[in-house]
């Protein structure tokens, strides 16, 4: 399946805001967030060619994000949406909002 590589992501970007950042250009199949990178795989390429040719350079929580196609093969240690459980932050329209949560 394609897979779209976002760079520059915004620390405070959810998983959520993501999908929502894609929302219109087909059907997502995994979102797999990493610390200030990530991954969307679509069922279908040409889903991902609109979606990296639309939304490279767009603004997402505050930062230009980087949206290009992954390179090289998809990595099978990977477990999960990454950091997504772990984030003290939120997106709300567009824009990152800190949050004093403790552990």
């Amino acid at each position: 399946m394609p897979r779209v590589y976002i760079g520059r992501l915004s620390y405070q970007a959810r998983e959520r805001d993501v999908e929502r950042f894609f929302k219109g250009y087909g059907k997502i199949l995994e979102v797999d967030l990493k610390n200030g990178y990530g991954f969307v795989e679509f069922d279908d390429l040409r889903d991902a060619d609109d979606a990296v040719y639309e939304l490279n350079g767009k603004d997402l929580c505050g930062e230009r994000v980087i949206v290009e196609h992954a390179r090289g093969p998809r990595r099978d240690g990977s477990y999960g949406s990454g950091r997504s459980k772990h984030l003290k932050g939120i997106c709300i329209n567009d824009m990152p909002l800190l949050l004093n949560v403790n552990f």
